[in-house]
């Protein structure tokens, strides 16, 4: 079970659905808790159903300050909602080996006020807490005077915190990646964190926690892998002629290229159909493969940070990687509507789990599960 924790700093941007939509099939995400999402009423849920998720739970934003949402698949058994404010949501998860434990998912204000309502709030819900509990997501607060680097003089470790999770006897999971998961100019820190009682890491021993690469946000992504799995791992289809191809500024001058008028027409079919399956492969690329290396690239950047910081060169491949990126989100969309076989240029409203689900739909008609004899009885099952 993966789940993904981010403060998102706004979930109403055009690419916001497809990026999320790409991490979420990256990395087999099962569980997203985003905050600050800065989105309420229906445009809230509005996108947060275009995410792909069939349950979600919605704490609004006030204006265009707050919000948390977690969304889960049919993966778990049951996710019970017990409690939420505007600075958590607190659920029970059963999965489906009939584990059971309780995660809160923690949206500390920048106020400091708020949060130390926060802290007590925890704290009262700390005694009702049955079996293993987690904590996860931006707590706008240190445990640790390391965890906060800055070119003015550094502010301590937030003591309320600290005496919250020494009270509530829980145990930071540590990480993978660099150190400071959220920035501005001249300060980085490590304001978000998963944490978790001794039952909870008992239960799951395998658990860790990653720090992903920047998007947008001024805080990277957490990817908590509850049973320490792997990413995901992706198929790429055979392909068809893509609609996304028009997207791409090179289209046009090879069709000029290659569509010859003066052959037969089967003939130019035959021969522009391999032009274009060699100019997929070497020049527009698999989208998917294209998607994997710009994520390694900026990966690259995110371990070069790690070690001797964040360069302004570095900063400009990495927004110029971002773009790209995007548009290689949008072509994928564009790909997954044709490949539903609907009017997608009627449908066509970037609902892409409308589309997997036409896609899939399909596929599950055209199996062949058994062939069945004179008898009417089934004797050989096919392979799909």
């Amino acid at each position: 079970m993966n789940f993904i924790l981010w403060n998102v700093r706004g979930a109403g941007a055009r690419s916001f659905p497809l990026f999320m939509r790409g991490m979420v099939q990256t990395f087999g995400i099962d569980f997203v808790a985003i905050f600050e999402t800065r989105c309420s009423g229906t445009k809230a849920k509005r996108i947060a159903a275009s995410l792909g998720f069939p349950n979600y739970k919605i704490v609004d934003a006030s204006g265009f300050r707050g919000g948390i949402w977690c969304l889960w698949s049919e993966k778990f058994l049951q996710v019970e909602v017990l409690e939420c404010s505007n600075q958590y949501i607190h659920v029970r998860i059963t999965n489906h080996v009939l584990q059971v434990w309780e995660m809160t998912f923690v949206y500390g204000s920048p106020n400091i006020s708020q949060r130390r309502a926060l802290w007590r709030e925890l704290k009262q819900l700390n005694p009702s807490v049955r079996g293993p509990w987690c904590l996860g997501g931006d707590f706008n607060a240190t445990l640790e005077s390391n965890e906060r680097h800055s070119q003015a003089a550094n502010r301590g470790p937030d003591k309320e915190f600290c005496k919250f999770v020494e009270d509530a006897a829980l145990n930071d999971l540590g990480f993978i990646g660099p150190p400071f998961t959220w920035q501005r100019t001249g300060v980085e820190t490590r304001l978000d964190r998963v944490l978790g009682t001794t039952t909870w890491q008992e239960a799951f021993p395998n658990a860790v926690v990653k720090h992903l690469n920047w998007y947008k946000s001024d805080h990277r992504p957490l990817l908590l892998q509850v049973d320490g799995g792997l990413p995901k791992l992706q198929v790429n289809r055979p392909f068809r002629f893509l609609a996304a191809w028009v997207l791409d500024e090179r289209f046009s001058p090879f069709v000029s290229e290659n569509w010859q008028k003066d052959l037969p027409w089967t003939e130019n079919i035959l021969q522009f159909t391999a032009a274009c399956s060699k100019w997929n492969g070497q020049v527009f690329g698999f989208t998917n493969a294209r998607k994997r290396k710009l994520l390694r690239r900026l990966n690259g950047i995110t371990r070069t940070e790690a070690r001797f910081g964040l360069t302004l060169k570095l900063e400009e491949l990495q927004r110029s990687l971002w773009k790209e990126l995007d548009e290689v989100l949008v072509q994928e969309s564009l790909i997954w509507a044709q490949k539903s076989r609907s009017q997608w240029t009627v449908d066509g409203d970037r609902n892409t789990r409308y589309f997997h689900s036409r896609a899939n739909g399909r596929r599950k008609r055209n199996f062949i599960g058994a062939l069945k004899g004179n008898d009417d009885v089934g004797f050989m099952m096919a392979i799909k």
